[in-house]
């Protein structure tokens, strides 16, 4: 396959995640957080908010607030991301327009609060996946990630986000709202972490043996994992599943060994392989 056509089909990818990903969005506002007034933080969550005082179409409130987050994140994070979050503004700000007739799929604050986050963090995730924003604070979690790419988008937003839900209750005067939008909200940048970064967990392993090749050898002959030798000690990354499986085998080759582990949140390139035999 040509790398031109490895292109197009990234491309192809991406805005199919970017129009799936701006549908679940713009259904979690309409079926479940709009009916309540759940805040979901963002420019979303001003729009929202304004709906709530002065009936504002949501859809409109969103692209017009957009319009100048838009033009500084072409500054910063380039015309693809320009031109993919553009259609993410535009897709979502129509579709919860269009779907405004829609009635609530349920008026209990709770269920609302949980599932809007769920659907909303789907589809967040997917959007920021392929690439794209869909403005507001997203924007700003773009460019700290691109500074600090060890922290997660999701905390990120979740911090930005905080300000607005406390914003919105003080101007709806009502603290109810406020702790069932720190609901939607930590639910949504959950799900939102775990679309970006994946459900399989990643481990780094710090190892403080006298026998480094020994272990390694081991180690690589009996788990899906990478090794590397350094000055600190012998580091191995694998998935989290294999953590017991790596002790006992350490453990059988120097019982003196020593080993601190740490969640690996986000990895990229071959973090595991199959260095096993066949």
């Amino acid at each position: 396959m040509t790398s031109q056509s490895t292109s197009k089909n990234q491309i192809i990818k991406e805005l199919l995640l970017i129009v799936i990903g701006s549908i679940l969005y713009a259904l979690s506002v309409v079926l479940f957080i709009d009916p309540i007034h759940v805040i979901p933080g963002s420019v979303t969550g001003i729009a929202v908010i304004a709906k709530a005082l002065f009936n504002t179409p949501i859809g409109v409130v969103n692209l017009v607030i957009n319009i100048p987050l838009i033009l500084i994140a072409v500054f910063y994070l380039g015309k693809k991301l320009l031109i993919y979050t553009v259609i993410t503004i535009f897709l979502t700000s129509v579709l919860m327009d269009w779907w405004a007739f829609m009635p609530a799929f349920t008026t209990d604050m709770m269920l609302a609060s949980i599932f809007g986050g769920v659907i909303m963090g789907i589809g967040l995730g997917m959007i920021l996946k392929a690439g794209a924003t869909t403005g507001g604070t997203t924007v700003v979690g773009r460019l700290v990630v691109r500074k600090h790419p060890n922290i997660q988008i999701g905390n990120v937003l979740m911090a930005g986000d905080f300000v607005i839900i406390t914003v919105g209750s003080i101007l709806l005067k009502d603290w109810d709202l406020m702790l069932y939008s720190l609901i939607n909200l930590y639910i949504c940048s959950a799900l939102n972490n775990l679309v970006i970064y994946g459900f399989d967990r990643k481990i780094a392993a710090l190892i403080y043996t006298g026998s480094p090749d020994r272990v390694r050898a081991a180690l690589e002959g009996r788990i899906h994992c990478r090794t590397m030798v350094t000055p600190e000690g012998l580091v191995c990354c694998c998935a989290k599943s294999a953590t017991v499986k790596l002790e006992r085998i350490v453990r059988e080759i120097d019982p003196q060994a020593s080993c601190a582990v740490a969640d690996a949140s986000y990895t990229f390139g071959d973090v595991i392989a199959d260095n096993r035999p066949e």
